[in-house]
């Protein structure tokens, strides 16, 4: 079977269809991830909702700890144990893809939903060479047989820069550099042509040049094929230049959501704030005092009432303290959970940087 084949029988009356620019691809609504544990439980996601359209970089941002890479993994369906999905959906063109079947799933995973794992060289079975791992992956989810394959692999290896992928095909992972391990775990990702790429932490240990490269070919792979994309970060800068909308995360919640234009023009949530204040600037004056975010982030082991950002927010009153805000929309598309939202944040975050 060749690829064009597989492809015809993978858009077959009876299988979901690409969705049209600007239509809903992924709606996660009120997501919950619980860690059950000995002596207690870690509740690493609570009540996440967002959407993913056709052609759309949702940036999604927070400190470590604070559920970005779990949600991610939800989306997935790998959450590891003793992690459990305790509630929610997750809606994958028009399907809940929590209800699937396992063999349903594991057609979704890698077919149609890809993922940039972290650590691109702990990603790689280090015993087989990089052709057996795009073998694998296209003969199972597109049936094809080990010559289309191979030349498959070596067209999306060429696609996405790695010099003379006929040799390189047959090497083993550590004969590679960071940079071309993150290519190929692109290109396995983007194997199957799928509607949705989550990438989680893409950049992670590499220098500031290759990091450049990787988010350029991220920016042209999400263009180029129309997808939704997902992109995890800590990094606001990152977020700022290669992402459309943004979701920021904390204790596990939603704390603000808008496009990438209002966050930075006007963040609302002191918790937004306090990021952007973090971010060091070459414009600004040298100084001895670096901006903080106060405080640690709580440890997630009960659900308690309140923002769970009251005991580090400056603006926390009782009312922060006893009741939990909802996400509420303050604009169009532009959405906080919070009680006494930041009024000029934007002005208030670049006057303390300057």
């Amino acid at each position: 079977m060749t690829y064009e084949q597989a492809e015809a029988v993978r858009q077959a009356p009876g299988q979901s269809s690409a969705a049209a620019p600007g239509a809903n691809l992924l709606e996660v609504r009120d997501l919950s991830v619980s860690f059950r544990l000995e002596r207690n439980t870690i509740y690493a996601v609570q009540g996440l909702s967002l959407q993913v359209r056709a052609g759309e970089r949702v940036g999604v941002v927070g400190e470590s700890g604070s559920g970005k890479s779990v949600s991610a993994l939800a989306m997935m369906r790998m959450v590891p144990s003793p992690g459990k999905i305790t509630g929610g959906e997750i809606v994958f063109e028009d399907r809940d893809i929590l209800r699937l079947a396992p063999a349903a799933m594991r057609h979704v995973r890698g077919g149609q939903i890809g993922m940039i794992p972290q650590n691109p060289l702990s990603s790689l079975n280090p015993v087989i060479t990089i052709e057996s791992h795009f073998l694998e992956v296209l003969s199972l989810h597109l049936g094809l047989g080990k010559q289309q394959a191979r030349e498959r692999a070596v067209d999306l290896l060429r696609s996405v820069g790695i010099p003379d992928p006929a040799k390189r095909i047959h090497e083993y992972p550590h004969r590679l550099s960071g940079g071309q391990r993150q290519r190929v775990i692109i290109a396995l990702a983007m194997a199957c042509e799928p509607r949705l790429l989550i990438a989680d932490e893409p950049t992670t240990a590499l220098d500031v040049t290759i990091q450049a490269q990787i988010l350029e070919l991220f920016d042209s792979l999400v263009e180029r094929s129309n997808l939704g994309a997902i992109l995890i970060t800590h990094n606001l800068g990152i977020v700022a230049g290669h992402c459309d909308r943004v979701v920021v995360m904390y204790a596990g919640r939603v704390m603000e959501t808008a496009t990438v234009f209002d966050l930075f023009d006007r963040p609302s949530h002191p918790y937004t704030v306090g990021l952007l204040r973090c971010v060091p600037r070459l414009t600004e004056k040298r100084s001895r005092v670096f901006e903080v975010i106060p405080g640690l982030p709580p440890q997630v082991t009960q659900i308690s009432p309140g923002c769970p950002f009251a005991p580090r927010c400056q603006r926390a009153t009782d009312r922060c303290r006893t009741e939990t805000p909802p996400l509420s929309e303050i604009a169009p598309a532009h959405s906080i959970a919070c009680w006494n939202p930041v009024d000029g944040g934007a002005q208030d975050a670049t006057r303390t940087a300057s």
